[in-house]
């Protein structure tokens, strides 16, 4: 209680009963601090002002604590049961493709797009939907591309490559593939395969997905009474572990090396080129269109090997020989964690691409144990989906970041996780003081376009851009240059982020010149030299090698491991 009428009080307290000087025996040399003595906190809470403090506050939590519950209890009412029964009316039917990477499923799933009389591409990356929209425009079916950053579409075309976060629920498809549906288990992303899978109105559904994922989505199809056929696959090129890999330099054509930054993608292929190893390089700060002039420079010999992250893992098609992971562990966006069996395998079935290979191989430079255990033990199930929040919650009368709020915290289920709103409460709380009386569709809409909110300057520039189309007022241009590889990556986003912004507000506003020039000026720094992305010692500034997991080389830590034993011998702290 004392601490309550202090920590409510204070202002209140300290200024009608200052407490006294006095000297503290737990504080090195008696250090002198102010402390109040019990009458004086007796006497504190008695006092008028404190006490009716005390009664505003108690009176304001409980009215908090009844709107959370009410917030709550109005957002369970919006699960799974809705989009099931209205899922149950829809006439469709599904066909699984079960199966590894490497495997053929999307493949065949394709191949029934291109026989439709309409169809749509639903994938999980911008540079799959551009090999769709290429293969099937090159295959004789003319297809329209609709990705965050490009919208290349004719009204007489009724086929169209996209990601799934722009799926179009209001139009009638003959044939829709869903490709990498083991996602749906995302807690980012998972709620836009679940959202399609329910409510994509297609005659045939094709479903693309990891065996692991085999139970889930067969349980969701089962769950409304939709007829399917699964299709089982089988790796079409053998994949064997074929040991340690023991230098970066001994990288023969055909290899990729995995890492999981982009410093050290580039750090690892500053390597490989003093060596005269040509390396492509594909990260997730790419843009697609360099990207994929990467790919074409790979698969052409232009380079012998390829230096990537786990965004090689997703679909790109690669002629891919060995594996060798260079790093076995990865940030996720919180923490720093070993990879999953399930992550190994995507990325190890890169290896051995049919018809050029006739088989794969797999290495790791560390824990071989990890990487052997992911491609050989076999994947438990997946078992929970991932539901998306409930747009239909804006029109209540609650604030639209205590519904976020309490979404994320609702009790956890047995069967489902719900959609992490952390990323838009986060831009929510940024937008907030300019948006008064803004639409809130508008504002859900800005808030959920896709930001890197660990990039200050990205979410600034975001922020600009907002309060311009909130204030009617014309958009800033991206303040980033072309002087660096890094300013050109991030005008790129920038001008990514504009374009999203303006397609929320019915604008399309071309800028795909500028973007390409963009792409142009990045390929072409990636093939210059790269000297100043090698690691260094930070003390000494020796070169590193590429995998180095320290700042310092192994000399210098020996040398401030000797040098702090030494002063510590002597009584000294190590401050």
């Amino acid at each position: 209680m004392i601490q309550s009428a202090y920590g409510i009080g204070r202002s209140v307290i300290e200024r009608c009963f200052p407490p006294p000087a006095v000297s503290h025996p737990s504080r090195k040399g008696g250090k002198i601090v102010r402390l109040w003595t019990r009458s004086q906190v007796e006497q504190g809470l008695s006092h008028p002002q404190v006490v009716a403090a005390l009664e505003r506050s108690e009176k304001k939590s409980a009215q908090q604590l009844a709107e959370q519950l009410q917030i709550r209890e109005y957002l369970l009412t919006f699960d799974i049961e809705k989009l099931r029964l209205r899922a149950m009316e829809m006439s469709r039917r599904f066909v699984l493709h079960i199966g590894p990477t490497n495997s053929g499923k999307t493949y065949q799933s394709i191949q029934a797009l291109e026989h439709a009389e309409s169809g749509v591409y639903l994938g999980p990356l911008r540079l799959l939907a551009l090999e769709m929209y290429d293969t099937l425009n090159r295959d004789g079916t003319p297809c329209n591309l609709l990705t965050g950053e490009e919208s290349l579409r004719e009204e007489s075309v009724r086929h169209t490559a996209s990601t799934i976060e722009l799926a179009n629920y209001s139009a009638h498809y003959a044939v829709a593939v869903i490709d990498e549906a083991q996602m749906i288990t995302d807690p980012f992303r998972g709620d836009r395969w679940f959202r399609a899978i329910y409510c994509l109105d297609a005659d045939e559904i094709h479903i693309c997905l990891a065996p692991e994922a085999r139970s889930l989505i067969i349980g969701i199809l089962e769950s409304f009474n939709a007829p399917y056929t699964a299709v089982e696959h089988e790796r079409l090129a053998p994949l064997s572990y074929a040991g340690v890999f023991r230098n970066i330099t001994d990288a023969q054509p055909g290899d990729a090396l995995i890492v999981f930054s982009r410093r050290a993608v580039l750090a690892v292929s500053a390597e490989l080129e003093q060596n005269n190893i040509h390396a492509s390089v594909i990260y997730g700060a790419l843009p697609p269109v360099s990207r994929r002039e990467e790919v074409r420079r790979f698969a052409h010999g232009e380079t012998s090997v390829v230096v990537a992250t786990d965004a090689i893992g997703m679909g790109i098609s690669l002629p891919i020989r060995r594996i060798i992971f260079c790093e076995t562990s990865k940030f996720d966006g919180r923490d720093r964690r070993g990879l999953l069996s399930g992550e190994i395998k995507q990325i190890a079935g890169r290896a051995g691409r049919f018809g050029i290979y006739p088989e794969g191989f797999v290495l790791t430079m560390a824990e071989e144990w990890r990487i052997l255990d992911g491609i050989t033990c076999e994947e438990k199930q997946k078992k929970k989906l991932t539901i998306p929040f409930p747009e239909e919650t804006l029109a209540s009368p609650w604030p639209l970041d205590k519904l976020m709020l309490e979404w994320n915290r609702l009790p956890k289920s047995d069967i489902f996780v719900r959609a992490d709103m952390s990323d838009p409460f986060f831009l929510y709380t940024h937008l907030k003081p300019y948006a008064k009386s803004a639409d809130r569709k508008l504002l859900f809409r800005l808030i959920t376009c896709p930001v890197d909110v660990k990039d200050e300057g990205l979410v600034f520039y975001w922020l600009s851009c907002c309060r311009c189309i909130l204030a009617n007022k014309p958009l800033p241009e991206p303040p980033s240059g072309t002087g660096t590889l890094e300013e050109c990556e991030t005008r790129y986003r920038e001008l990514d982020i504009r374009h999203q912004l303006l397609r929320q507000i019915g604008i399309e506003e071309d800028r795909m010149d500028e973007k390409l020039e963009l792409c142009r000026a990045i390929n072409k720094f990636l093939k210059e030299n790269k000297d100043e992305y090698l690691r260094r010692c930070r003390q000494c500034g020796r070169k590193l090698p590429a995998t180095h997991p320290y700042g310092v080389c192994d000399r210098c830590f020996r040398e401030s491991s000797d040098l702090a034993s030494v002063y510590r011998s002597r009584g000294h702290s190590r401050r």
